[in-house]
């Protein structure tokens, strides 16, 4: 299979306008870090790392503009020397591919959220400006470096999560936030998820400095942030209101959330993983079903979000299934990880209805109306 691995947003341009001109269709591809996710089959692969371009960094503004290609740990780390951080948390995906922690493009592709995404909001509400190309190989700058600089469509909101499928990205402007200066991780017994959820629920209906809400191991983890001198009263606070719990410090507190961010550490290597976005007071009937195969939970999102490890016999329970049977049409579920060697009959990407299937291909014919860019990964397809 052709591989087209272009130098220059122009060089990419062409590509992509004599590729509709001829009907090939590409699988647009970053380091290859998130497979399962990935673009799916198509007639030649379009590798974008070979596009670099300026990193811009502005600490006062809090604005960061980086090539897509730029890896994402690389990104991470300057942020980290300068006190700030991607607050939407992106997840690393190295704990579940085992295929490096990938670019920043990828993870605005992809569009996933870590922990603090009900807290700070999701990878799209951080994405400022986007600069791409097509499908029809004309390149765009979108957005701005002010959030009120936003007029007609919002591209930056509608590219992020795309994977591929609308345009190719190659540069990104994101708003970044501050480090919190002081961090710590209550812990408390929960043997159920029902008592988890109900746990994590009293928790966030006060404002005491809650950041991060997970459950796993027949443990909830509550992660409080704030400045070092307001830490202690709000670990006090907590105790007046809230089971007996354990306390992590700054350093093993940060550890643990960048681990509940990635599945870091779960033993993944003969597991499906499975993704699902769901109500929280859904989650424990979901659980149950999940339970009744051997399957495994754990939440995040202060429930709001079951990840499901279901062991390799299980590779064909049908999960969009029990999440439309414990939510309706209040969540869905999204195949992560199929572990290598193992066939499933199940579909990885959400079940969507009709109306947004039809809303959707007007959308992608808007963009790339050739219908040529990772065609396998739109909204229903196969990738």
């Amino acid at each position: 299979m052709t591989t087209h691995r272009p130098g220059t947003i122009g060089a990419l341009a062409a590509i992509i306008r004599e590729a509709a001109a001829s009907g090939q269709s590409l699988a647009v591809t970053g380091s290859g870090s998130r497979p399962d996710m990935g673009p799916g089959a198509a007639d030649a692969v379009l590798d974008v790392t070979g596009i670099d371009g300026e990193v811009l960094h502005d600490p006062a503004e809090l604005l960061l503009t980086v090539p897509a290609s730029a890896p994402l740990a690389e990104v991470e780390a300057l942020l980290a020397r300068a006190g700030q951080c991607l607050a939407f948390e992106p997840p690393s995906p190295g704990p579940i591919w085992g295929r490096g922690s990938g670019t920043i493009g990828g993870a605005i592709a992809a569009g996933l959220s870590g922990p603090r995404r009900p807290f700070a909001g999701a990878a799209r509400d951080h994405v400022l400006g986007i600069t791409g190309v097509t499908g029809r190989g004309e390149i765009f700058k979108a957005g701005g470096k002010v959030l009120k600089n936003v007029t007609g469509f919002d591209l930056p909101r509608l590219l992020t999560g795309s994977r591929g499928t609308l345009a190719v990205i190659t540069e990104i402007t994101l708003k970044v936030l501050p480090l919190a200066p002081a961090q710590a991780t209550l812990l408390l017994p929960a043997a159920t998820v029902q008592a988890a959820v109900r746990i994590m629920a009293d928790a966030l209906m006060v404002d005491g400095g809650i950041t991060g809400a997970a459950w796993h191991d027949e443990q909830v983890m509550l992660r409080l942030e704030s400045g070092a001198a307001v830490l202690p009263a709000l670990i006090d606070a907590a105790r007046l209101r809230l089971p007996s719990f354990d306390v992590l410090d700054d350093a093993a507190s940060r550890r643990i959330w960048t681990d509940i961010s990635s599945l870091n550490g779960v033993k993944l290597a003969n597991h499906c993983v499975w993704r699902c976005p769901v109500p929280a007071n859904r989650v424990p009937a979901l659980a149950g079903m999940v339970a009744a195969v051997s399957g495994g939970v754990r939440l995040d999102w202060g429930g709001a979000l079951a990840w499901i490890l279901l062991p390799p016999d299980q590779a064909d329970l049908d999960v969009h299934a029990l999440v439309e049977a414990a939510a309706g049409r209040d969540g869905h579920a999204q195949r992560l990880r199929l572990p290598a060697g193992i066939t499933s009959t199940i579909p990885a990407q959400p079940r969507i209805d009709p109306g947004i299937a039809a809303l959707s291909a007007r959308v992608k014919a808007q963009f790339d109306p050739a219908f040529i860019l990772s065609p396998a990964a739109v909204p229903g397809g196969s990738a």
